[in-house]
């Protein structure tokens, strides 16, 4: 199930939604928790509309969360110090658990926040939110196609950016899931989708590890022998090979005699039987 994908240890989620299907956020989202056991308690749903633009809209989420998280401990500690063990106590007590792990926090979809907040604000409260340890999860819906701003890549972008997890429903079909780990692993898979009334099937695609460098197949290299990394010995084509390259410091022609040519001067004596009378001796 998708449910099995999007409600986990990841705190932000932000699903991007290129249907234009904000009229379901509320109950898409809902489904998702109801199908994890996540009670109706444990879900906080921000008011929409005109009320978003007062800034203590905003605050008010967070102290309920904080609030309701500081008074449920207050109950468990009573319950323990008075040692009641009624049935309807350890009900208390089971409830109060649940909601001492953090509320589920549904936020309105992006399109209306902007319609009433600055991107600077909408971000700080998402950081704030993000923070709180009152709060377990926090939901976001975007479609592209609502954001009636003159920067609003820039805002889907940063959302992404402060996002822990990233749904995209790409097609009626087809969506994907970017997962960032703790540890700051990254991963991006495909799913085929398909919708009955009761649940929301999910199958990974093949081809979905990652939109990086595809993966090749790398044979093994045929093993060297032992005891060396090189080829010393020369088949017979090698050596032919080798005896016909002309290194370059190598002649390029056969040497020859070297030859003395000389012209005699007027003044020369070739006088065999007295070859030093040129010397005045």
């Amino acid at each position: 199930m998708l449910s099995n994908l999007i409600v986990t240890n990841q705190k932000v989620v932000l699903i991007i939604d290129e249907l234009n299907r904000e009229r379901i956020a509320l109950k898409f989202i809902g489904s998702l928790l109801h199908e994890q056991g996540q009670e109706a308690d444990t879900i906080k749903i921000m008011p929409t509309g005109s009320q978003l633009k007062h800034v203590a809209t905003y605050e008010t989420l967070l102290n309920e969360c904080s609030n309701n998280n500081n008074n449920d401990n207050n109950n468990i500690s009573q319950n323990e110090g008075s040692g009641e063990t009624t049935t309807d106590a350890s009900k208390n007590v089971d409830a109060t658990n649940t909601k001492t792990n953090g509320y589920n926090v549904i936020l309105p979809t992006l399109a209306d926040l902007l319609c009433y907040q600055s991107p600077a604000y909408i971000f700080e409260f998402l950081n704030k939110v993000r923070r709180s340890e009152y709060v377990r999860r926090v939901f976001l819906w975007a479609s592209p196609q609502n954001l009636q701003h003159p920067h609003a890549e820039f805002i889907l972008n940063g959302c992404e950016y402060m996002a822990e997890l990233v749904l995209r429903l790409e097609t009626e079909t087809l969506l994907s899931l970017i997962s960032r780990k703790p540890g700051g692993g990254v991963s991006n898979k495909r799913y085929s989708c398909q919708v009955s009334k009761t649940q929301f099937q999910v199958t990974a695609l093949e081809t979905s590890e990652s939109h990086a460098t595809p993966k090749t197949t790398i044979e093994n290299p045929p093993s060297e022998p032992a005891g060396g990394t090189f080829k010393i010995e020369l088949d017979e084509d090698e050596m032919m090979a080798r005896n016909a390259l002309t290194l370059p410091y190598e002649r390029t022609s056969e040497p020859t005699e070297g030859t003395i040519i000389y012209t005699p001067d007027a003044n020369d004596d070739f006088d065999e039987e007295d070859p030093d009378e040129d010397l005045n001796l």
